[in-house]
């Protein structure tokens, strides 16, 4: 998995965060596709806690963060 290393670069921003999930990382498929993973934040949820896709996060009426962009990606 790829993660979000800016704190450990130097750089004192991070990711904005909301109060449903925060950006955890991108995962390689075997494929080598890149897809995001998610952290459920939303206080009094019963995933609180699980690492989740943005599918994942619509499924559960939770707001997706915004997200960095893919490792590679020059926009």
């Amino acid at each position: 998995m790829v993660t979000d290393d800016s704190a450990t670069s130097g750089e004192s921003s991070q990711p904005p965060r909301n109060d449903d999930a925060v950006f955890k990382g991108w995962q390689t498929t075997r494929s080598g596709e890149l897809f995001a993973l998610y952290t459920i934040t939303a206080a009094d949820h019963p995933s609180r806690g699980s690492t989740v896709t943005d599918k994942s996060l619509r499924n559960l009426n939770l707001k997706v963060p915004q997200t960095p962009g893919r490792p590679g990606d020059e926009s």
